[in-house]
């Protein structure tokens, strides 16, 4: 809005904020044709007309006045609201008047509860109990310890719950973190679990947050598959070597074994390591066995040759 062509116009740092987060405005006033502005300042009102906050403005080379950041906290109730930015500046006299006003829009919004999950085995014999790790992050930092999750099967059935843990996960700046446990469903497949939490009930308002948990749910196994990983140079034992029998997975010890508990069948054994070229084979198992797997180094790299033609 202008007054006797004085212009306000005011930057936002974002249209769109967490529920009490840091809101940034900064106001630039364009001052009528005859002449500046005395003693000009900015009011920062809300929709009733209650100043948030007021600054000074500053005249520029160019004419124009400008203010310093103005940091605000959002309100905390989710929704769109409006900020009035009302410039005052004193006439000859020294009493105050407004002298131009806009309007700028800000959505709030609830805090956002982001989850991961890691941990989970690669393989679960049916009907067997198992364990899991779920991280949840709240958008805007805020303390989740403590607080409650739920888990739910491929039904929508409610099948555990467990509070996060009350400490900030080591090495992370808001992450909490839960152990979670459960039963595999009791015939074999694929499934996916879902980890919800709840709309909590904090200081500022959070939305609900979920994580899909995919679940590779298998036959108790009848045989073991004994994998071995050597430096085929060397023939020397290869430590903590990935080993993939899809859908199960190991890691070799100190002596280059893996071993793996399968059902009968034929499977792709994949060995890979650092620094060294990955090795498959396929195997079809009958009865308990070994294979052994002889891995080369990576090449070492060598620069192209730019005198190539």
């Amino acid at each position: 809005m202008k007054h006797d062509d004085c212009i306000c116009t005011v930057e936002i740092s974002s249209d769109e904020a967490d529920a009490g987060a840091d809101v940034t405005l900064k106001v630039q006033v364009k001052p009528p044709r005859k002449g500046g502005l005395r003693g000009p300042r900015v009011s920062i009102r809300d929709h009733e007309g209650a100043e948030l906050a007021q600054a000074e403005l500053t005249k520029a080379d160019s004419g124009a006045y400008a203010s310093n950041d103005i940091v605000l906290s959002a309100p905390r109730i989710v929704g769109e609201h409006v900020y009035r930015a009302v410039v005052i500046a004193a006439d000859k006299d020294g009493a105050m008047h407004e002298q131009a006003s806009t309007d700028v829009r800000v959505v709030v919004k609830p805090h956002a509860a982001e989850l991961t999950g890691w941990d989970v085995p690669s393989a679960i014999v049916a009907g067997a109990r198992f364990k899991f790790m779920v991280g949840v992050k709240c958008s805007a930092g805020c303390c989740l310890g403590g607080r409650g999750l739920s888990i739910f099967d491929q039904k929508g059935s409610q099948v555990g719950a467990a509070n996060l843990g009350r400490d900030v996960w080591p090495g992370t700046d808001a992450l909490y973190v839960a152990e979670i446990e459960g039963e595999a469903p009791p015939a074999a497949g694929a499934y996916q679990w879902e980890v919800k939490t709840a709309d909590w009930d904090l200081e500022l308002p959070h939305a609900a947050g979920s994580l899909a948990v995919p679940l590779r749910v298998v036959s108790p196994p009848d045989c073991e598959i004994t994998v071995e990983a050597f430096d085929r140079e060397k023939q020397t034992p290869i430590k903590d070597a990935r080993v993939v029998v899809h859908p199960y997975r190991a890691m070799t010890d100190e002596n280059g074994v893996a071993r793996v508990e399968v059902t009968k069948g034929q499977y792709d054994i994949l060995v890979s390591a650092s620094k060294y070229v990955p090795v498959s084979t396929t195997v079809e198992v009958t009865a308990d066995m070994i294979t052994r797997a002889e891995l080369d180094l990576d090449p070492p790299w060598e620069p192209p040759d730019e005198d190539a033609v």
